[in-house]
């Protein structure tokens, strides 16, 4: 495992090279391996680390009351594992966190990553910066999760990739992957989407998506 690839996690960008060594030991932190499966930590935990994933995949995931699971994100190294948390006032994960693909992960006490701040003004302007980074993307994703039907979830979630105004984007994701990122079957996702190619709203040649008509897509959301 190679430590320094701590320094191509957004939170860690910067730290000049001749400071790398000293900056690492300026944490109280343990490398830890985790096997696919095995959770990092489970929804409802209280946050007392930073945990930084050096190597592997985890999957971010949220039981609501019903006791369905929600995939809320794919979390690919190297990143950081719900920072903001961290120095919340109410400091309870929202998400568990399941390795998908073996993982390393840093894991640091909230003590030394509040010293290391005061150390290097570089850390300190990331940690900021990739928490309000989160912010926007969780906005989204409330926006998102607000719509109670696929077909609402499905233009939403097009419209969004194609803003301000592609007419032609490129879906990231599988249709199996979309339908656990939308909590619903993938035979229900292929329905609706191509119901909206039926309906004129779009062309769907595999993962490619042509906006056909993104007027009556924006009519639909309201």
């Amino acid at each position: 495992m190679d430590i320094a690839r701590l320094f191509g996690c957004p939170l860690c960008t910067g730290i000049p090279e001749r400071e790398r060594e000293q900056f690492i030991e300026g944490f109280d932190y343990s490398v830890k391996s985790y096997m696919k499966g095995e959770v990092v930590f489970r929804q409802g935990d209280v946050c007392r680390f930073l945990y930084i994933l050096l190597e592997g995949e985890v999957e971010a995931e949220m039981t609501d009351d019903s006791g369905a699971m929600l995939r809320i994100e794919t979390i690919r190294a190297p990143r950081a594992l719900a920072p903001a948390f961290l120095f919340a006032e109410d400091n309870h994960f929202p998400v568990t966190a399941t390795v998908s693909e073996k993982a390393n992960v840093f894991i640091a006490t909230k003590e030394s990553v509040f010293r290391q701040m005061g150390c290097y003004e570089s850390f300190l302007r990331n940690f900021l910066s990739v928490n309000a980074n989160r912010t926007t993307f969780l906005t989204g994703r409330l926006q998102f999760l607000s719509f109670k039907t696929i077909r609402g979830k499905l233009i939403h979630y097009i419209l969004e990739l194609a803003f301000p105004d592609k007419k032609k984007v490129l879906l990231g994701k599988s249709q199996q992957e979309l339908a656990e990122y939308f909590g619903v079957t993938r035979p229900a996702l292929a329905k609706v989407l191509y119901e909206l190619a039926d309906e004129g709203m779009i062309s769907v040649n595999r993962r490619e998506i042509i906006i056909l008509d993104r007027e009556k897509m924006r009519r639909a959301l309201s």
